[in-house]
């Protein structure tokens, strides 16, 4: 019996309906497998799985350990001699080789005695090392953020410029068109129709640079990021337009100054400080203690051991004197890290505040270069004007775009900046 085809007709449809949406449902999936990132995301993902991180928290653990060496007490030492009378002359009456008689023993248990505050000092030591540890990798932190926020800012300026550069390519291909309507009827020439198509053609050159660019920020982001995920960056992310008017001099500087390398070098004194009490103390000789059982010829006898050496000509002075040098220069060190951090915090804001104001600005000559552009295409559509005209005002508005996109970058660098000049940056990731 053959199926009616009414029948055919509806299982058609459902069949249709099924594909489309099997279509529209993997389109979905592919949208949501792509991640959009913003800034404070590649700051979050960098801190969690960068590899260089991973690797530099286990000095950490490295400085812990050593507060564990330092803290353990020194081994006891078991000492034995034994004294054999090799002569059966000499053996008294009625013994042999192996009577206790014929042989000396000697036991000696001693260990080295902590003087001076010797160990306390060392872990003292090992303990401020752990802190300096600590903020030595806050600083690598810093900095590593701070070149994958260049990666997503380089990748932000090369999306922006892929942008815009395919809406120009289309309405150069739209006025292309155009153009050889008008050339067909002999309004224009070929020399202005030709104009048209070299400035498309330059156009589609750097599309095709500014994707490929694009493409090579995306592959550095996924290698900070260990990820394999297609990525894009987030166009409108609004970490970059929060009010930071609050911020003055007196803030910048007090945030400088409480950044991690500025911290380290304060606390490389205190390690320099702590080094120096433990080499003061090492120039006291270390004594060794102990007790000693000696059975001699049968008879056993119990004593006292004690040795140390005498400090005549060795009192640790090359460590002590390496030790005030050390000291003096971290507070070199200390001093003008402070005296940097200032500077770049002042910079950095009037930099911030600069670029600002400049975006500003520029938003208000792309707005009045898109209406100037808007009103000779007007005229060159209605007659009123020459291509040429056209072209040139095209090419105006061209500059001013890629003058309003690089002010940008420039304002996104100096939020950066500021960000990483005042140790910021390390905390956007949790708001």
């Amino acid at each position: 019996m053959r199926p009616q085809p009414d029948l055919m007709y509806r299982t058609g449809i459902r069949l249709w309906v099924g594909v489309a949406a099997v279509l529209c449902s993997a389109q979905t999936l592919s949208a949501q497998a792509v991640r959009q990132l913003t800034l404070r995301e590649v700051i979050r993902q960098v801190q969690e799985k960068s590899p260089e991180l991973r690797a530099e928290r286990l000095n950490q653990d490295l400085a812990k350990a050593d507060v564990l060496t330092a803290g353990l007490r020194p081994n006891p030492s078991l000492n034995n001699q034994s004294l054999q009378l090799m002569q059966p002359s000499h053996f008294p009456e009625g013994t042999n080789a192996i009577n206790r008689k014929n042989r000396q023993i000697w036991w000696q248990l001693t260990t080295p005695v902590n003087v001076a505050g010797q160990r306390q000092k060392s872990v003292a030591l090992a303990e401020e090392t752990v802190e300096l540890n600590r903020l030595n990798y806050a600083e690598t932190e810093r900095n590593l953020l701070r070149s994958a926020a260049q990666t997503w800012l380089d990748a932000w300026s090369a999306y922006q410029t892929v942008v815009y550069t395919e809406r120009l390519q289309h309405n150069l291909d739209t006025l292309v068109q155009i153009s050889d309507v008008r050339l067909r009827n002999q309004v224009i020439t070929q020399t202005d129709r030709s104009r048209t198509q070299l400035l498309a053609d330059q156009y589609r050159l750097r599309g095709r640079t500014a994707r490929q660019a694009y493409q090579n920020q995306l592959t550095r982001l996924r290698y900070l990021l260990q990820t394999t995920d297609s990525l894009e960056v987030d166009r409108m992310d609004s970490l970059f337009f929060r009010p930071a008017d609050w911020l003055t001099d007196k803030d910048v500087s007090g945030l400088a100054q409480d950044r991690a390398d500025v911290r380290a070098a304060g606390q490389a004194i205190t390690v320099a400080q702590r080094n120096a009490d433990l080499q003061q103390a090492l120039r006291i000789p270390r004594p060794e203690l102990g007790a000693i059982y000696n059975p001699q010829n049968g008879v056993p006898y119990l004593g006292f051991y004690g040795t140390m050496a005498l400090p005549f000509f060795n009192k640790n002075q090359g460590e002590i004197r390496k030790a005030r040098i050390a000291e003096d220069q971290s507070r070199q060190v200390a001093g003008y890290t402070r005296r940097q951090a200032l500077t770049e915090g002042q910079v950095a804001l009037r930099n911030y505040t600069t670029q600002r104001d400049n975006l500003t600005r520029y938003a208000a000559i792309r707005q009045q270069g898109a209406a100037v552009l808007a009103s000779v295409r007007y005229a060159y559509f209605r007659g009123g004007t020459a291509i040429v005209d056209f072209l040139e005002a095209q090419r105006a508005m061209l500059s001013i775009e890629e003058e309003y996109l690089a002010t940008e970058v420039a304002y996104r660098q100096a939020f950066i900046d500021l960000l990483f000049v005042t140790g910021q940056i390390q905390r956007i990731a949790n708001p």
